[in-house]
Protein backbone atom coordinates (compact mmCIF):
# COMPACT_ATOMS: atom_id res chain seq x y z
CA UNK A 1 0.00 0.00 0.00
CA UNK A 2 1.46 2.91 -1.19
CA UNK A 3 1.49 6.24 1.22
CA UNK A 4 -0.99 8.26 -0.89
CA UNK A 5 -3.69 5.44 -0.56
CA UNK A 6 -3.08 5.52 3.29
CA UNK A 7 -3.51 8.71 3.14
CA UNK A 8 -6.29 8.69 1.29
CA UNK A 9 -8.24 5.76 3.73
CA UNK A 10 -7.45 8.36 7.47
CA UNK A 11 -9.08 11.17 5.02
CA UNK A 12 -11.61 9.27 4.39
CA UNK A 13 -12.71 7.55 7.36
CA UNK A 14 -11.81 11.38 9.44
CA UNK A 15 -14.82 12.17 7.25
CA UNK A 16 -16.51 9.47 7.96
CA UNK A 17 -16.02 9.96 11.47
CA UNK A 18 -17.34 13.73 11.60
CA UNK A 19 -20.43 13.24 10.12
CA UNK A 20 -20.97 10.46 11.68
CA UNK A 21 -20.47 12.51 14.97
CA UNK A 22 -22.55 15.54 13.80
CA UNK A 23 -25.38 13.16 13.12
CA UNK A 24 -25.29 11.65 16.74
CA UNK A 25 -25.06 15.33 17.76
CA UNK A 26 -27.39 16.45 15.84
CA UNK A 27 -29.83 13.20 17.16
CA UNK A 28 -28.97 14.61 20.50
CA UNK A 29 -30.20 18.02 19.91
CA UNK A 30 -33.84 16.92 19.11
CA UNK A 31 -34.07 15.85 22.82
CA UNK A 32 -33.22 18.83 24.16
CA UNK A 33 -35.92 21.19 25.29
CA UNK A 34 -35.53 23.16 21.86
CA UNK A 35 -37.91 20.52 20.45
CA UNK A 36 -40.18 20.76 23.55
CA UNK A 37 -44.16 21.55 22.44
CA UNK A 38 -44.10 25.12 23.51
CA UNK A 39 -47.16 26.24 21.24
CA UNK A 40 -49.84 23.15 20.65
CA UNK A 41 -52.92 24.64 18.77
CA UNK A 42 -56.47 22.73 18.91
CA UNK A 43 -58.62 22.57 16.16
CA UNK A 44 -62.32 21.58 15.27
CA UNK A 45 -63.72 22.48 18.75
CA UNK A 46 -67.32 22.87 19.37
CA UNK A 47 -68.40 21.49 22.28
CA UNK A 48 -65.02 20.59 24.18
CA UNK A 49 -62.13 23.11 25.13
CA UNK A 50 -58.90 23.62 23.77
CA UNK A 51 -57.55 22.06 27.38
CA UNK A 52 -59.48 19.24 27.13
CA UNK A 53 -58.94 17.90 24.15
CA UNK A 54 -54.67 18.59 25.37
CA UNK A 55 -55.84 16.53 28.22
CA UNK A 56 -57.51 13.56 26.28
CA UNK A 57 -54.57 13.95 24.09
CA UNK A 58 -51.60 13.32 26.54
CA UNK A 59 -49.85 16.37 25.45
CA UNK A 60 -48.34 18.97 27.29
CA UNK A 61 -45.35 22.25 26.81
CA UNK A 62 -42.80 19.26 27.80
CA UNK A 63 -43.97 16.99 25.00
CA UNK A 64 -40.95 16.31 22.38
CA UNK A 65 -42.37 16.95 18.77
CA UNK A 66 -39.61 15.10 17.38
CA UNK A 67 -40.33 12.13 19.52
CA UNK A 68 -44.15 12.55 20.14
CA UNK A 69 -45.60 8.94 19.18
CA UNK A 70 -48.70 11.30 16.72
CA UNK A 71 -50.57 7.65 16.11
CA UNK A 72 -51.03 7.39 20.05
CA UNK A 73 -51.85 10.82 20.71
CA UNK A 74 -54.65 10.57 17.59
CA UNK A 75 -55.67 7.35 19.50
CA UNK A 76 -56.24 8.78 23.03
CA UNK A 77 -58.45 11.75 21.03
CA UNK A 78 -60.04 8.97 19.59
CA UNK A 79 -60.96 7.13 22.72
CA UNK A 80 -63.16 9.93 23.75
CA UNK A 81 -66.91 9.30 22.41
CA UNK A 82 -67.02 13.18 21.35
CA UNK A 83 -64.17 12.44 18.54
CA UNK A 84 -64.86 11.16 15.87
CA UNK A 85 -61.61 11.21 14.22
CA UNK A 86 -58.12 13.11 14.98
CA UNK A 87 -54.82 14.09 13.65
CA UNK A 88 -52.08 14.99 14.90
CA UNK A 89 -49.49 17.69 12.72
CA UNK A 90 -46.04 18.90 13.86
CA UNK A 91 -44.40 22.05 12.93
CA UNK A 92 -40.91 22.40 14.02
CA UNK A 93 -39.38 23.55 16.48
CA UNK A 94 -41.88 23.45 19.12
CA UNK A 95 -45.38 23.07 17.93
CA UNK A 96 -47.89 20.40 18.00
CA UNK A 97 -51.46 20.75 16.50
CA UNK A 98 -54.40 18.52 17.15
CA UNK A 99 -57.10 18.41 14.49
CA UNK A 100 -59.81 16.82 15.86
CA UNK A 101 -63.96 16.32 14.20
CA UNK A 102 -66.43 16.36 17.10
CA UNK A 103 -69.65 14.09 16.40
CA UNK A 104 -72.78 16.94 16.48
CA UNK A 105 -74.63 16.79 19.38
CA UNK A 106 -78.79 16.70 17.71
CA UNK A 107 -80.81 15.89 20.94
CA UNK A 108 -80.92 15.44 24.56
CA UNK A 109 -81.91 11.70 26.03
CA UNK A 110 -83.04 11.94 29.83
CA UNK A 111 -85.06 8.68 30.29
CA UNK A 112 -84.71 6.38 33.39
CA UNK A 113 -81.75 4.26 32.63
CA UNK A 114 -80.01 6.70 30.25
CA UNK A 115 -79.12 10.32 30.19
CA UNK A 116 -76.75 11.66 27.55
CA UNK A 117 -76.43 13.13 24.16
CA UNK A 118 -77.83 11.97 20.74
CA UNK A 119 -74.99 12.59 18.15
CA UNK A 120 -76.34 12.34 14.88
CA UNK A 121 -74.37 9.25 13.94
CA UNK A 122 -77.51 8.12 17.20
CA UNK A 123 -74.40 7.40 19.39
CA UNK A 124 -75.20 8.84 23.10
CA UNK A 125 -72.07 10.76 24.15
CA UNK A 126 -71.67 12.34 27.85
CA UNK A 127 -72.88 15.26 29.08
CA UNK A 128 -70.32 18.34 28.31
CA UNK A 129 -70.47 21.73 29.72
CA UNK A 130 -70.62 23.23 25.43
CA UNK A 131 -73.52 21.51 24.47
CA UNK A 132 -76.56 23.74 23.81
CA UNK A 133 -78.94 23.42 25.75
CA UNK A 134 -82.06 24.57 22.97
CA UNK A 135 -81.01 20.78 21.65
CA UNK A 136 -84.37 19.00 21.26
CA UNK A 137 -85.44 16.02 24.18
CA UNK A 138 -85.16 12.69 22.04
CA UNK A 139 -87.81 10.53 23.55
CA UNK A 140 -89.53 6.40 23.57
CA UNK A 141 -92.90 6.18 24.18
CA UNK A 142 -92.10 3.67 26.96
CA UNK A 143 -88.90 3.30 28.85
CA UNK A 144 -84.77 4.88 27.48
CA UNK A 145 -85.01 4.92 23.34
CA UNK A 146 -83.65 1.87 22.14
CA UNK A 147 -80.71 1.97 19.51
CA UNK A 148 -83.60 1.41 16.80
CA UNK A 149 -85.57 4.02 17.82
CA UNK A 150 -82.20 6.49 18.23
CA UNK A 151 -81.46 6.04 14.78
CA UNK A 152 -84.48 6.77 13.54
CA UNK A 153 -84.72 9.98 15.91
CA UNK A 154 -81.34 10.69 14.47
CA UNK A 155 -81.96 11.05 11.02
CA UNK A 156 -85.03 13.20 10.99
CA UNK A 157 -83.00 15.47 12.98
CA UNK A 158 -80.13 15.45 10.54
CA UNK A 159 -82.37 16.06 7.76
CA UNK A 160 -84.63 18.88 8.99
CA UNK A 161 -83.33 22.38 8.04
CA UNK A 162 -81.40 23.98 10.34
CA UNK A 163 -83.97 27.09 10.97
CA UNK A 164 -86.65 24.54 11.14
CA UNK A 165 -84.77 22.23 13.83
CA UNK A 166 -84.62 25.29 15.89
CA UNK A 167 -88.58 25.14 16.75
CA UNK A 168 -88.27 21.16 17.35
CA UNK A 169 -88.72 20.75 21.12
CA UNK A 170 -88.94 17.34 21.54
CA UNK A 171 -88.45 13.62 19.03
CA UNK A 172 -90.76 10.70 20.47
CA UNK A 173 -90.45 7.37 18.60
CA UNK A 174 -93.03 5.25 19.69
CA UNK A 175 -93.04 1.42 20.31
CA UNK A 176 -93.84 1.02 16.72
CA UNK A 177 -91.52 2.88 15.08
CA UNK A 178 -93.21 5.90 14.38
CA UNK A 179 -91.67 9.37 14.42
CA UNK A 180 -93.45 12.45 15.93
CA UNK A 181 -91.99 15.64 16.46
CA UNK A 182 -93.07 18.54 18.82
CA UNK A 183 -92.35 22.13 17.75
CA UNK A 184 -91.73 24.82 20.23
CA UNK A 185 -95.57 25.91 19.24
CA UNK A 186 -96.90 22.95 20.85
CA UNK A 187 -97.65 21.28 17.08
CA UNK A 188 -97.30 17.61 16.40
CA UNK A 189 -95.66 17.22 13.39
CA UNK A 190 -95.92 12.95 12.53
CA UNK A 191 -92.91 11.97 9.99
CA UNK A 192 -94.18 8.15 10.18
CA UNK A 193 -91.69 5.25 10.06
CA UNK A 194 -87.99 5.62 9.39
CA UNK A 195 -87.36 6.13 5.53
CA UNK A 196 -87.50 9.00 3.02
CA UNK A 197 -86.09 11.80 5.73
CA UNK A 198 -85.11 14.06 3.40
CA UNK A 199 -88.30 15.02 1.55
CA UNK A 200 -90.24 14.44 4.60
CA UNK A 201 -87.44 17.45 6.03
CA UNK A 202 -89.10 19.13 2.96
CA UNK A 203 -92.32 18.49 2.79
CA UNK A 204 -92.12 20.16 6.84
CA UNK A 205 -90.50 22.99 5.63
CA UNK A 206 -92.98 23.87 2.85
CA UNK A 207 -95.85 23.34 4.99
CA UNK A 208 -94.87 26.10 7.80
CA UNK A 209 -93.96 28.42 5.06
CA UNK A 210 -97.29 27.74 3.80
CA UNK A 211 -98.83 28.47 6.91
CA UNK A 212 -96.76 31.36 7.73
CA UNK A 213 -97.37 32.94 4.60
CA UNK A 214 -101.39 32.16 5.53
CA UNK A 215 -101.09 33.56 9.02
CA UNK A 216 -102.91 30.58 10.28
CA UNK A 217 -102.39 28.20 13.46
CA UNK A 218 -101.54 24.83 13.32
CA UNK A 219 -102.05 21.77 15.95
CA UNK A 220 -100.73 19.12 13.36
CA UNK A 221 -98.55 18.46 10.66
CA UNK A 222 -98.71 15.10 8.28
CA UNK A 223 -95.85 14.38 6.35
CA UNK A 224 -95.27 10.29 6.67
CA UNK A 225 -96.19 10.67 3.13
CA UNK A 226 -94.44 13.79 2.17
CA UNK A 227 -95.83 14.16 -1.57
CA UNK A 228 -99.42 14.31 0.21
CA UNK A 229 -98.30 16.44 3.48
CA UNK A 230 -101.61 17.73 5.29
CA UNK A 231 -102.12 20.42 8.27
CA UNK A 232 -105.08 20.20 10.56
CA UNK A 233 -106.24 23.99 11.94
CA UNK A 234 -106.91 24.78 15.66
CA UNK A 235 -110.61 24.92 14.49
CA UNK A 236 -110.02 20.82 13.70
CA UNK A 237 -109.94 21.16 9.64
CA UNK A 238 -108.04 19.44 8.00
CA UNK A 239 -105.99 20.79 5.07
CA UNK A 240 -103.60 19.70 2.10
CA UNK A 241 -101.00 22.61 1.14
Amino acid sequence: MTDRTGRRRRIVALVVGALLLLGLSCWALTYTSLFQARHIRVTGVNVLTADEVRGLGGVDETTNVVHVDRDAVAGRLEASPWVADASVLVELPDTLELRITERRPIGLIDALGEHGVLASDASVLPMAPGVPDELPAVRAALGAPSESQRQAAAAILVAIDPVVSKRVSAVTVGQDGLVTLTLTSGTAVRTGAAGDEAAKAEALRAVLRWASSEDLELTSIDVSAPTAPSATLSDGSTLTP
